[in-house]
C-alpha cells in the first residue's frame, strides 16, 4: 500500500511514536517564535533587542542552534558508546565541528588569516580562506563518516543515509543561501526572506535532526530505508537483507 510522501517522512524520523512527535512540535514553536519576533524587528522594530536578530552573531537565534547543536552531538555519543557503533561517533563529530566553528567563528580566522597570506586578493582572499577552511574540514569529516559507515550494520547505515538527508539540508541553507544572500545583499525586499531561509532554515532543520536522534536513542526507532536512499546504505552479504527492509519504522 502506498503512502503519501508526509507519511514516509514522518516514518523515516520516527515521529510515529507520540512523544517523538511531541517534541518536534515544541521545538518547532520555539523556531517560529524566534522567526516571527525576527520579522517583528525588521518590520516594526520591536522588540528593539537587536539580539533578537537571526543574522546577529551570539543573538537568540544563533545561541538556541548552539543548543541544538550540543544536544545532537550529546545523542550522538551517548548512541556510539552505547551501540559501540563508530559511524555515531564520527556523526557527532560532526556535531562538534558546526558548534566549536560557530561559537569561535573558526572559519572568519581562517579567512583573515588567508586574506593576509594574499592580500592582493583583497575580500575576496576573505572568501577564498572561508571556502579552504570548510573544503578542508568537510573532507576529512566525510572520510571519516564514509570509512566507519562502510563497517557499521545495515541499521546504523540506514541512520547515516538519513543524517546525510538532514545535514545536506542544513548546508543548503548555511552555504548555499548564504552565498545567494551574499551575491544580492543590497537588492531591496530579499534581505528579510533570505534571512528568514537562511538562518531560520538552519533552526529548523536542527530541530528536525534532534527530534530523529531522539527517536533513534530513546525509541529504539530505526528508519526502513528505500528508494533513492537505500544507495546511500548499501549492503554486505553477510547482512542477508535487502536495503529497503532493514526494520520497522
Amino acid at each position: 500500500m502506498s503512502h503519501s510522501a508526509p507519511h514516509v517522512v514522518a516514518s523515516k524520523l520516527g515521529l510515529t511514536n507520540p512523544a517523538v512527535a511531541g517534541l518536534l512540535a515544541l521545538l518547532l514553536l520555539a523556531d517560529a517564535a524566534l522567526i516571527l519576533l525576527y520579522w517583528s524587528l525588521e518590520v516594526v522594530g520591536e522588540p528593539s533587542n537587536p539580539s533578537f536578530d537571526l543574522q546577529l552573531d551570539r543573538g537568540y537565534g544563533e545561541f538556541f542552534q548552539y543548543v541544538q547543536s550540543f544536544w545532537a552531538a550529546a545523542l550522538l555519543t551517548w548512541l556510539a558508546v552505547r551501540e559501540r557503533v563508530a559511524v555515531l561517533g564520527a556523526w557527532a563529530l560532526v556535531c562538534v565541528f558546526f558548534l566549536t566553528d560557530d561559537w569561535f567563528q573558526l572559519h572568519e580566522h581562517a579567512g583573515f588569516w588567508f586574506a593576509g597570506l594574499v592580500p592582493s586578493l583583497g575580500d575576496v582572499g576573505h572568501d577564498l580562506g572561508e571556502i579552504v577552511w570548510f573544503a578542508a574540514v568537510g573532507l576529512v569529516l566525510v572520510i571519516a563518516v564514509w570509512l566507519t559507515d562502510r563497517v557499521a550494520p545495515l541499521e546504523w547505515r540506514s541512520v547515516s543515509a538519513v543524517l546525510i538527508v538532514l545535514f545536506g539540508l542544513l548546508i543548503f541553507a548555511g552555504i548555499v543561501v548564504d552565498a545567494v544572500h551574499e551575491t544580492i545583499l543590497d537588492l531591496p525586499g530579499f534581505g528579510v526572506p533570505l534571512v528568514t531561509l537562511e538562518d531560520g532554515g538552519e533552526i529548523v532543520v536542527m530541530s528536525f535532526i534532534v527530534t530523529f536522534l531522539f527517536a533513534v536513542a530513546t525509541t529504539r526507532h530505526r528508519p526502513t530505508v528505500g528508494g533513492p536512499l537505500h544507495r546511500l546504505v548499501g549492503t554486505r552479504p553477510q547482512d542477508g537483507r535487502r536495503p529497503g527492509k532493514v526494520a520497522a519504522g
